[in-house]
């Protein structure tokens, strides 16, 4: 985490909120996106950093959180009909077009990177990709340029089909991708992983999203922009997580 969101979390912990009414919950709900978030094989619970730092910026509100993690047609579906009250996507999202209230300041800038193995003796267009996203338009430019996209689950699971070699390309965002190299352990992917060549595509920040079905929806934009102006003044900038 960069200094200047901790600087933010930090002076939000000593300043009195201007609504700290009474005790609400709420929902949070993201896709599995290592290392922002993922599901504890032993405890079953969501984890990671977009859980943790929320948390600490919605205690002084006396808002608690309940965690989710699931697929993000899921998600999408769940911001609509108020079941999750808060996410965190991109803005470009087209399933959430209309469905939700962004934030201003960013959580995090995702780095897009396209992947292609160099053995010469994997042939076609297939590549690696989550179901249900976007890619901010670039699944779209793709398939417009002959690709065929393998959809699957989540991230790890697409990142296993390229390291497996069953397609020869893999759209995936930088941070899940190095998230499952760290923790890896099959030398056959990892040589894969570490020999494929990668093209930046983009960068693009993450902002947290507010249901609009949600009956917290207008108490979550006041709270958002109080820590919003309670940011200003500080350096402030889209890769604060780096």
């Amino acid at each position: 985490m960069g200094k200047p969101i901790t600087l933010i979390i930090l002076t939000l912990l000593f300043i009195k909120p201007l609504y700290a009414g009474e005790a609400i919950t709420i929902n949070f709900g993201v896709t599995v996106f290592k290392p922002y978030s993922s599901i504890d094989e032993s405890t079953g619970q969501c984890v990671g950093s977009a859980f943790e730092i929320t948390k600490k910026l919605l205690e002084p509100y006396n808002i608690k959180i309940n965690f989710s993690c699931a697929a993000p047609a899921r998600v999408y579906r769940s911001l609509s009909t108020g079941t999750v009250d808060l996410s965190l996507n991109i803005k470009s999202t087209l399933a959430l077009q209309n469905k939700v209230t962004f934030t201003t300041i960013p959580f995090e800038v995702l780095i897009l990177n396209f992947y292609t193995n160099p053995d010469i003796r994997l042939v076609g267009n297939k590549i690696a990709s989550i179901r249900g996203y976007d890619y901010s338009g670039f699944r779209k430019t793709l398939i417009q340029k002959g690709f065929e996209f393998v959809d699957v689950a989540n991230a790890e699971d697409a990142i296993r089909i390229f390291a497996n070699k069953r397609t020869k390309y893999l759209l995936s965002y930088e941070g899940p991708l190095n998230a499952y190299v760290e923790n890896e352990k099959d030398k056959a992917e990892l040589l894969t992983l570490n020999s494929a060549q990668s093209e930046l595509l983009t960068a693009i920040p993450t902002y947290y999203a507010i249901g609009r079905a949600s009956p917290h929806h207008d108490l979550l934009v006041k709270v958002f922009e109080q820590l919003e102006a309670a940011a200003k003044g500080q350096q402030y900038h889209l890769d604060a997580f780096k």
